[in-house]
C-alpha cells in the first residue's frame, strides 16, 4: 500500500496544501478582526501546517506556510498578528529538529532560545523597519521592566504552544487522518 507521499498526484498535493493554507489564512483574517486574537490566530493558523507536513513533507508544508503568510500580510487588518505568523508560524515545520535533542532540559532550553530570538526579531522588525505606531505606543506606554516580564511570559507561553502542537499532531494522526482515505 502506498503512503500519502507516493499516491497523490502533484495537483492533488497542491490542492490539499492550498486548502490547509486557505484555512490558515481564514483564521488569520478572522483574527485580524478580533483585536484580542493577535497572538492566538497565528498559533492556531500554524496548526494547519501539520496535515500538509504529515502527508507530503516539509516542501509542501513550507509552501502552505508561505501562501498563508503572504495572504496574511497583504490582507490582515492586524499587521502585528500577520508578522507574528511570518516570524513564528513555520514552527510546526521545524519542530522535529528540536525533538531530535535527546536531553529534555537541553531541548527545552533550545526551544526557549529559539522563541526568544524569533520574538525579539519580530518586535525589532515591527518597531524599526515597519515603524508600526501602535506597537511603538504599546511598548512605550509601560516601563522596561513590564515589557521584559511580558516578553518572558510570551516566550514561556510558546512552550505551551509547542505542547499543543504535539497534541494537535496526535489528534490528526489518530482521529482525522484515518478518515482521509483519498490522500493515501
Amino acid at each position: 500500500m502506498k503512503n500519502g507521499r507516493e499516491a497523490a498526484s502533484g495537483a492533488g498535493k497542491l490542492a490539499f496544501c492550498g486548502l490547509m493554507a486557505a484555512l490558515g489564512a481564514a483564521v488569520m483574517l478572522l483574527g485580524g478582526v478580533l483585536g484580542v486574537a493577535t497572538y492566538c490566530a497565528p498559533l492556531i493558523a500554524s496548526a494547519f501546517l501539520i496535515p500538509a507536513l504529515t502527508e507530503y513533507g516539509r516542501g509542501y508544508a513550507w509552501l502552505a506556510w508561505l501562501v498563508t503568510a503572504v495572504i496574511s500580510v497583504l490582507l490582515s487588518a492586524d499587521k502585528e498578528s500577520a508578522f507574528f505568523y511570518v516570524f513564528l508560524g513555520y514552527y510546526p515545520i521545524i519542530r522535529a529538529l528540536f525533538l531530535r535533542i535527546e536531553k529534555k532540559p537541553l531541548r527545552i532550553a533550545a526551544k526557549l532560545l529559539y522563541f526568544a530570538l524569533a520574538a525579539a526579531l519580530l518586535y525589532l522588525f515591527l518597531c524599526f523597519v515597519l515603524k508600526l505606531d501602535a506597537v511603538l505606543e504599546d511598548l512605550g506606554s509601560v516601563s522596561a521592566a513590564v515589557n521584559a516580564v511580558c516578553f518572558a511570559v510570551l516566550v514561556a507561553l510558546m512552550l505551551g504552544w509547542d505542547y499543543s502542537l504535539g497534541l494537535a499532531e496526535n489528534l490528526y494522526l489518530r482521529r482525522i487522518r484515518p478518515h482521509l482515505r483519498s490522500l493515501r
